[in-house]
């Protein structure tokens, strides 16, 4: 479904990501793990379109999309949960979900998408007046998960969802995740969590100083030597 073939990106000229090739199925859950600083959140803009490459290519579905910019991409069905939470403070629940169908313009439609998240988030629904910026981390989590799937992705990109957050409230989150999955969402994972996401994804991806220095089946990532004492402390 997505495949980055020799990816180069940075910032200010500044070369960050060297040569990043990986591919995502339909229908997988796929991890992406590594260290602070090491390229995980600029894979993720790259291929999103907010981050502009310096070099490779992003196919989606055999299509290139490495020129788009990014609201071209949600366009196409892909979707990203950005780190660090981003609601809208000031704006209600449903006035931060209603930002999450921009590109839509039927009102039926978006109606629909929000039933949609909704039915996966009740609290949500609950809650559709109050202002974001009163939510908890946990309930602000699920509302940046919400407001990316009103755009109804296919596939769906999340920045370390479980940052910040208190165990009990982690656990909720995957869970949510399982759920999106079973309906059909392709997901590719970014999680300081690494342990949680080998669990839950079947492939992963091991990024170190831009570059991909591993790769395979999560459960026989989980039982490397080197990753579990660089990420797992055993």
């Amino acid at each position: 479904m997505l495949e980055v073939k020799q990816l180069t990106s940075g910032y200010s000229g500044i070369q960050v990501l060297w040569d990043i090739s990986l591919e995502v199925k339909e229908g997988e859950i796929v991890a992406l793990v590594g260290g602070n600083g090491a390229g995980k959140t600029t894979t993720l803009i790259s291929v999103a379109g907010i981050l502009k490459k310096m070099g490779g290519e992003v196919l989606f579905e055999g299509d290139h999309i490495e020129g788009f910019p990014a609201h071209k991409i949600i366009t196409r069905g892909i979707a990203l949960v950005p780190e660090g939470r981003r609601v809208f403070p000031y704006m209600t629940v449903k006035e931060n979900l209603e930002m999450g169908a921009f590109t839509i313009k039927e009102a039926s439609k978006i109606q629909e998408n929000m039933e949609w998240v909704f039915s996966l988030f009740p609290k949500l629904k609950e809650r559709q007046s109050q202002l974001a910026g009163t939510f908890s981390g946990g309930e602000q989590q699920m509302l940046v998960i919400g407001r990316a799937l009103m755009s109804r992705p296919r596939f769906i990109m999340l920045d370390e969802p479980s940052m910040g957050l208190q165990p009990s409230i982690v656990q909720n989150v995957f869970e949510s995740l399982k759920i999106l999955h079973s309906q059909g969402v392709t997901i590719l994972l970014v999680e300081q969590n690494v342990r949680k996401s080998l669990e839950l994804a079947e492939r992963a991806y091991v990024i170190e100083h831009g570059r991909i220095v591993m790769s395979g089946q999560s459960k026989d990532l989980l039982k490397n030597d080197e990753v579990r004492k660089a990420y797992l402390g055993i």
